[in-house]
């Protein structure tokens, strides 16, 4: 078991350089846990997307509703309060702290390519390259 981060789900379910990657992570451990602010982190990262290479809304909806249904049951809450914590101790965003309180919650890593949550929680957090290397 493993948290992924929104950056991990935006690789997996959409075609990017580190499509491949993320797929052989998903692989290696399929059970992915997420906390449920990754949604809006997601729709935020897609609506980006959509409106940079000009894709119709009603696609984008529907690309979002699909992702969401297939990580429904990926999805586990955390204390607001917990990841405020982590967020003042570690120095990082209290969007990534949802993270690192959710591989704390349930003692796994978060995999992530987000080189600042990699520099501050380095116990708690790997590349995807470093993870599959175990």
């Amino acid at each position: 078991m493993i948290v992924a981060d929104t950056c991990i789900v935006v690789h997996l379910f959409n075609a990017t350089h580190l499509t491949e990657i993320a797929q052989r992570v998903l692989e290696k451990d399929p059970q992915w846990i997420l906390p449920p602010i990754w949604k809006e982190e997601y729709a935020n990262v897609i609506s980006k997307l959509a409106r940079k290479e000009n894709k119709p809304a009603d696609e984008i909806i529907k690309h979002f509703i699909r992702t969401k249904k297939e990580l429904n049951d990926f999805e586990y809450d955390i204390e607001l309060e917990d990841a405020l914590r982590i967020s003042i101790e570690q120095k990082i965003s209290v969007y990534d702290a949802h993270f690192i309180t959710l591989a704390e919650k349930f003692g796994t890593v978060l995999v992530t390519e987000d080189k600042e949550v990699l520099k501050r929680c380095p116990h708690q957090s790997l590349s995807m390259a470093d993870f599959l290397k175990d």
